[in-house]
């Protein structure tokens, strides 16, 4: 797998761009913030590269299955005792297929589950949990958890 870098500066009080080196940005704002609009929120933009990866592996492990047209919805649910922290992330895939074409159906199944299970960094790592660690302007660990 290979590595990544983002590079995240800020626009203004509670808005913020995030660029990687290829040139994409997006920009990255509190959902209440009516002068930084339109941007996505971090949780959402997790939800994005969630929805984003599963789709970019259905398109190599489905490649037998017209895919076209495939949805892909990822729901964040959090309650009070998440404590500030995403409780479940649903993903679901929603393709109509052809009525009892059960070779698709299976095939775009086991992408599915392959992408969760073996290829998609990004589902793996929400399920798996990663180290974070926060590094101070005079490179001191400020802070280092997962």
């Amino acid at each position: 797998m290979a590595d990544y870098r983002i590079e995240t500066v800020r626009n203004g009080e509670r808005d913020w761009t995030a660029r990687n080196d290829r040139g994409a940005e997006v920009r990255v704002a509190a959902a209440d913030n009516p002068d930084a609009q339109p941007s996505f929120t971090p949780v959402e933009l997790l939800l994005a590269a969630l929805g984003g990866c599963g789709g970019l592996v259905v398109d190599r492990t489905a490649r037998t299955v017209d895919h076209d047209a495939l949805r892909i919805v990822v729901d964040s649910v959090s309650r009070p005792e998440d404590d500030g922290r995403v409780g479940v992330v649903r993903v679901s895939y929603e393709l109509d297929l052809p009525e009892g074409d059960t070779r698709a159906a299976e095939a775009l199944e086991r992408a599915i589950r392959l992408t969760h299970e073996k290829y998609c960094t990004v589902s793996r790592t929400v399920e798996h949990g990663a180290r974070v660690e926060a590094i101070g302007p005079d490179g001191t660990t400020l802070f280092a958890g997962g």
